[in-house]
């Protein structure tokens, strides 16, 4: 058609070209039919014609949605993409045109004065509360006047005279001060260094918790665990938690601690009180706690002491183990003598399964003919257990709702004779085996004879990701 500079065109008729398809009053259309009407020439200001745009482009951003754009062809889609990109770009002239727009109308001198000075919000959370680059944030917070800290604020001490009581007669940590303050601990040196406090001994004799007095209408042993001591409330935690447990061991790791560091933790508490608190754990006999232990755990009870371990100890109190916990580990100190655990018909699976090492044989070979009815006799050919074994074992199986039994009726057995009962497993059983069985690994597990004669494991214990503990 023509040539425009160096540029050719390329001839095309539009005409021909198919018509975008889009309703009257698309968000587009109103948008364009907008910036048609925009008077924009060479001497109009730069933030005058931004500012007619992003009234027209606001809008359509906020108002647009996935399903307006898949009405649009791959060209119209690829524009208004290049359009967003150059309206969010922080490095196109609009794009910056805008981010100072928004932060000239965010922070306001009374915003800062509101949320920065008065509230003393950082200004990098204040950025990111708002999506601000934090050095624009610092930029237009330095414009109005207000005073940019770096790190922590100054912080002022009015009040002397608390601050020696809290020091001198309460005999409280510079640390706990400077915590309640909200200030670091160097402020409070500096004003007690002002105030010419005689300072306490560095270390862990400045500590407030050994010099904290405990009302001596609390019992004997509590004071004489926490008073004077630095960690005296949270061994007395631990102590609580140990004695809901068989042995230290399955406590120490409910702990996620070393066996041998809370044995050394007790002993000292067994040495702040004077007396001996628990007998410890032997083979198939769990500890329990002397008659002076059992005393200090009625007292660990009482409201008042909970309420003062709760302030001492604060978020590093320990919650004590929950039932199945205790439980689980309860069965494995038990070994032969352990609970099977009792399935319910309409209970969902247990988190635990507890199957004592005496039934080990016999349910396995129920899980490898999981989908057979078989008898006691059957049972004592196929794995050589002694018959009188095989029965009690199926007895006690049917007890705790893993099996369900049956007759043999007469059409089964047409030549007379006692008659047989039939055992199969319950679809409780059936749930708690697809549980236990996951994986090839637990299957065999649970699915292989054991040899009993070397074979110390005081039951299978499974949790439900199907592993064996």
């Amino acid at each position: 058609m023509r040539r425009t500079g160096r540029r050719t065109v390329c001839g095309a008729d539009l005409g021909e070209l198919p018509a975008l398809p889009l309703p009257h009053g698309h968000p587009l259309l109103q948008a364009q039919d907008q910036l048609d009407s925009l008077p924009v020439h060479q001497r109009l200001a730069p933030d005058r014609t931004f500012s007619k745009v992003d009234k027209c482009l606001s809008p359509l951003m906020e108002s647009l949605t996935a399903a307006d754009l898949l009405s649009l062809n791959e060209t119209a889609r690829e524009s208004w993409q290049k359009t967003l990109a150059d309206l969010t770009d922080l490095n196109s002239g609009i794009g910056i045109w805008r981010l100072q727009e928004r932060r000239r109308n965010i922070l306001t001198p009374d915003f800062l004065k509101r949320e920065y000075v008065e509230s003393q919000t950082p200004l990098h959370t204040i950025a990111k509360t708002h999506g601000l680059p934090i050095r624009h944030v610092i930029r237009r917070t330095r414009e109005l006047g207000v005073t940019v800290f770096r790190g922590h604020r100054p912080h002022t001490i009015d009040d002397e005279e608390w601050l020696r009581e809290q020091y001198l007669d309460r005999t409280r940590s510079i640390e706990d001060i400077a915590q309640e303050l909200g200030t670091s601990n160097n402020v409070v040196r500096r004003h007690l260094e002002d105030l010419d406090v005689p300072r306490r001994p560095f270390g862990t004799h400045g500590l407030t918790a050994l010099h904290a007095k405990l009302d001596e209408s609390l019992p004997r042993d509590i004071r004489a665990a926490a008073e004077g001591t630095l960690h005296g409330w949270l061994r007395l935690r631990r102590f609580q938690i140990n004695m809901a447990f068989p042995t230290l061991t399955a406590a120490a790791k409910h702990l996620d601690l070393v066996p041998s560091a809370l044995a050394s933790q007790f002993l000292q508490l067994e040495q702040d009180i004077g007396t001996q608190l628990f007998y410890r754990s032997v083979r198939h006999a769990p500890q329990r706690p002397t008659a002076r232990g059992a005393t200090l755990l009625q007292d660990l009870d009482d409201s008042r002491v909970r309420a003062l371990m709760q302030n001492a100890l604060g978020t590093r109190l320990d919650r004590l183990p929950p039932p199945d916990a205790v439980g689980f580990a309860t069965a494995a100190v038990d070994g032969e003598r352990a609970a099977l655990t009792v399935l319910h018909p309409q209970a969902p699976p247990p988190r635990h399964v507890i199957i004592p090492a005496p039934l080990h044989r016999l349910l396995s070979h129920l899980l490898a003919h999981r989908d057979q009815e078989t008898s006691p006799s059957q049972i004592h050919t196929a794995t050589g257990i002694p018959f009188n074994t095989v029965y009690k074992q199926v007895k006690r199986l049917e007890a705790a709702g893993w099996l369900t039994s049956r007759p043999e009726t007469r059409a089964e057995r047409p030549g007379g004779g006692r008659r047989r009962t039939f055992y199969s497993l319950t679809p409780a059983a059936h749930q708690a085996a697809s549980t236990i069985t996951r994986g090839p690994a637990a299957l065999r597990k649970a699915t292989e004879p054991r040899d009993e004669s070397t074979d110390r494991t005081a039951g299978l214990l499974y949790e439900t990701p199907g592993q064996e503990i």
